[in-house]
């Protein structure tokens, strides 16, 4: 019998020398793999996989496991009492016995969790049949109330018992008690033990057991990472734990450049490996260091050999980590996971460390965690429920709640200062694809330098999947701001501040200059000049000097302004401003709509001030009107930023200035992206602008047919006013764009923009010879008068040489004292006439019942 028993065990030794007991219930069960004897039905393994007590009533349960004593042996677990321990409710775990029954007589060695009063500590208890005998004792009061703990004991015939626990549960260990030995080990079963009343049948929990033979560490600890956490600190990783008094030693470090030794060392609180030190001189950015690492020993003594290691600190700048793709509307889904994301991009050449940044979504703020994002390299931040969903594609930040705007929102990037690194105000326009704007397709960054690109270099993504999380942009390609940086427009908050806006992000450090801007009409430098983060295209001024009314001022700027890609500003850059007036009816008029666009262009509507007065946009509104009562509704507020428009400016209102600037030649200043425009049929509709008191300022009524009738197809051509002095009602005031101006002026003089010339006859025509072929140049024959009164009635035919008629053009119409009307060279058919000679009859009678009649030749020409 012996030998086979001495078989038994050279058997098993390669075995031992690992674990012979290593039980995490990951399979769900203990019946088998190892097998537990005992109370079976009184456990249970929970779904956290950890065994758990499942009884009821007053009892005692237990279950154990065999394994077999060596010379040196060590045990570790971790326990869970829900409760405050007590005679009646503690645990045993023995950790050897020689019967399998551990509620009888028996002999082994167990540890006690619980007692009477309020001193419970962790008790090493030797039985020998029902005597049993303390061998050591831990901390009075360490398990006192309910607790998680983990604990490893070691044991060796010659040194004895060790008990150390870490009673936050982790891996922590601190020495709880020891003792000599008890002679060698004998018996070959492990388990636990449960004493309880009906209220904690079910509060006994166990896991990670593991028994076997000690293994001596000889190992010497090692310096595996240097991170830096921020301009002062850095995180030491080693290979294991390690003591706790030599990484608090301060002498065991040392840092070159004069940086000299931490005056703070601190060992991580859950986490032994982790070692955090602090000094009182800030690393300088990009400089490579070198940090000597010595004296540090593990748990078991063992001291490593001095250890450099080079690193280098980073201190992120503006533009660094990039806002890079952002999936603001999943649904619906292309391939990708229908949740929604933002990509931020490395684009720096060292890692940075994004501990203590937030992202602002909005007015939301969310903290990032402790991470690094390397150079080149993604990371993705989403809600906590696409965490499983998104982990495929890369490293995922998870917030409680991320939620993003369809139709477009600022995300703001800050650093651990509160620095903005990177801003977007990203819109649905940005996707420049009606399709992939209704949802499943995410927007990406085209060129990563040109950060600041906003609409210009973003667009839908043309992946398959509908985006790129995690990866290069499908829609990667060298597009860089080649433009120079200009003053957009000056608006007036009161008559000490102003406000100027740039037509791009600027570098904030110029404009915060109050000697960069100069104003004439002897008003000098403001006192003071405040950037509007975070996208920094507009400044706030504040003057030394109250701005007079009727007078324009012109400011100049003067300095090293720059766009965020180092574009240098027009110098010097100026811009007007004024105190404006509230505008009169028909000051400012509806002077172009472009109400059919083309696919990937939006509508817009253009007014022109021909006052001599200025106006802030602000005041008005846009609006449908019923033309049967004349009300107006479906009203949108203009802006809610000051935007002036000057004498004879032109100002175009468009939900996506991008669109028409991609479709149309413009004067880019003379756009005005907004919130909302009066919807506008395709066939025909009414618009008008009024105060915000409901004061019409103009109407306009369009339909199709008043584009020129030979143009086949009139999409995406806009109807032009010919004459501002004429009224918007005057349907002969309206004519198709030019073609040769590409079928739309926004922002620009009208290419169908007529002059009506001064003449002191009472009939006239101009030009002689004109060419209705929407070229832009003489396409409409002018019929102008001038009467000596007002009252007078007219009527306008027009005939060819040989006296037919070809138009009706006006017909008793109540005319003022001058004006004109307007023939586009189309007859009665909607049917361009032949070229040739025609007669303008002008028939007119006055209040007094005189009949007039006036004729005059005019040519239509034609190419050749």
């Amino acid at each position: 019998m012996k030998r086979n028993v001495s078989i038994i065990i050279l058997i098993l030794i390669p075995w031992m020398t690992k674990a012979q007991l290593n039980e995490q219930f990951n399979d769900g069960e203990f019946i088998t793999n190892p097998a537990w004897a005992g109370d079976q039905l009184h456990f249970k393994v929970n779904s956290n996989l950890q065994l758990q007590l499942n009884s009821s009533g007053e009892n005692a349960s237990y279950l154990a496991t065999q394994v077999i004593p060596v010379d040196s042996m060590e045990w570790s677990l971790w326990v869970k009492l829900g409760f405050s321990p007590s005679d009646n409710n503690f645990a045993k775990i023995y950790l050897i016995s020689d019967q399998q029954d551990l509620k009888g007589s028996l002999n082994g060695v167990y540890l006690k969790l619980g007692e009477s009063g309020s001193d419970d500590a962790i008790e090493l208890v030797h039985q020998t049949g029902n005597t049993h005998q303390s061998i050591c004792r831990g901390t009075d009061g360490l398990i006192a109330s309910s607790f998680s703990i983990r604990i490893k004991v070691f044991f060796s015939v010659n040194a004895g018992w060790f008990v150390f626990a870490d009673p936050g549960g982790g891996m922590d260990y601190s020495l709880e008690a020891s003792a000599s030995g008890t002679g060698a080990l004998s018996g070959s079963w492990f388990g636990v033990v449960c004493k309880y009343t009906g209220s904690n049948s079910t509060k006994f929990t166990f896991d990670d057991f593991k028994v076997g033979k000690t293994v001596t560490d000889q190992e010497p600890p090692q310096l595996l990472t240097v991170g830096i956490l921020t301009s002062n600190s850095l995180k030491l990783q080693f290979d294991e734990a390690v003591n706790k008094d030599n990484a608090a030693d301060t002498i065991n470090y040392f840092v070159d450049h004069l940086v000299g030794h931490p005056f703070l060392a601190q060992r991580d609180v859950t986490d032994p490996t982790k070692v955090y030190i602090a000094f009182r001189e800030e690393f300088k950015s990009d400089c490579p260091y070198r940090l000597t690492v010595s004296g540090i020993k593990d748990l078991s003594g063992n001291e490593m050999e001095q250890t450099s290691v080079s690193f280098q600190w980073h201190n992120a700048r503006t533009y660094d980590i990039l806002i890079h793709e952002i999936m603001c509307d999943p649904d619906p889904p292309i391939s990708l996971p229908v949740f929604e994301y933002i990509e931020l991009f490395n684009r720096s050449a060292f890692p940075v460390d994004l501990t203590g940044w937030t992202l602002e979504i909005g007015s939301t703020v969310k903290s990032l965690p402790p991470i690094t994002i390397d150079t080149g390299n993604y990371i993705l931040l989403s809600d906590d429920a696409a965490l499983p969903f998104l982990e495929p594609f890369g490293v995922v930040v998870a917030f409680t709640s991320l939620t993003l705007a369809n139709a477009g929102n600022v995300l703001t990037l800050r650093n651990h200062e509160g620095r903005i690194i990177h801003s977007v105000n990203y819109s649905d326009n940005w996707y420049r694809n009606d399709f992939r704007k209704e949802g499943g397709w995410s927007l990406e960054m085209i060129d990563t330098g040109n950060p600041c690109g906003e609409a210009e270099n973003w667009k839908a993504s043309v992946d398959i999947s509908g985006g790129t999380p995690g990866r290069e942009n499908s829609v990667k390609a060298t597009n860089p701001d080649l433009h120079r940086p200009g003053i957009e427009r000056i608006g007036i908050s009161d008559s000490y501040h102003v406000v100027v806006s740039f037509n791009e992000s600027m570098d904030s450090v110029a404009l915060c200059e109050p000697g960069n801007y100069l104003i004439d009409k002897e008003m000098g430098a403001p006192i003071a000049a405040g950037p509007v983060s975070p996208g920094y295209r507009q400044v706030k001024l504040e003057l030394a000097k109250p701005i007079q009314k009727g007078i324009i001022y012109t400011l100049t700027v003067d300095g090293n302004f720059m766009d965020c890609t180092g574009n240098m500003l027009f110098k010097p850059g100026s811009a007007r401003f004024a105190l404006p007036e509230l505008p009169d009816k028909s000051k400012l008029v509806i002077n172009e709509v472009l109400f059919d666009p083309i696919e990937g262009c939006e509508d817009f509507i253009e007014i022109f001030n021909r006052s001599l007065q200025v106006f802030d946009v602000k005041d008005l509104m846009l609006s449908n009107y019923d033309t049967l009562t004349g009300e107006l509704f479906n009203s949108s507020s203009v802006s809610s930023e000051s935007y002036l428009i000057f004498p004879g400016d032109y100002l175009v209102f468009t939900t996506d200035t991008a669109s028409v600037t991609r479709n149309y030649r413009c004067n880019t200043p003379g756009l005005l992206q907004v919130l909302d425009i009066p919807s506008m049929s395709n066939e025909s509709g009414s618009i008008g602008i009024a105060l915000k008191n409901g004061q019409i300022i103009d109407l306009f009524s369009y339909s199709d047919d008043m584009h020129f009738p030979l143009l086949i197809n009139t999409e995406g051509v806009s109807l032009e006013r010919i004459s501002p002095d004429r009224s918007s009602g005057d349907r002969l005031n309206w004519h198709s764009a030019s073609k040769l101006a590409g079928y739309a002026t926004p922002g620009m003089q009208n290419s169908q923009f007529g002059i009506i010339p001064e003449t002191h006859d009472v009939f006239s025509l101009s030009p002689e010879i004109f060419s209705p072929d929407n070229d832009g140049f003489n396409d409409n024959l002018f019929i102008c008068y001038t009467f000596p009164e007002p009252g007078t009635v007219a009527t306008v035919n027009i005939y060819d040489a040989s006296g037919h008629l070809v138009r009706n053009l006006v017909n008793n119409e109540l005319c003022g004292t001058s004006g004109s009307w307007t023939w586009d060279g189309v007859d009665n058919r909607r049917v361009k006439a032949m070229t040739g000679m025609y007669i303008i009859l002008l028939e007119t009678f006055d209040l007094k019942g005189k009949v007039k009649r006036y004729k005059k030749v005019a040519v239509l020409g034609g190419k050749l």
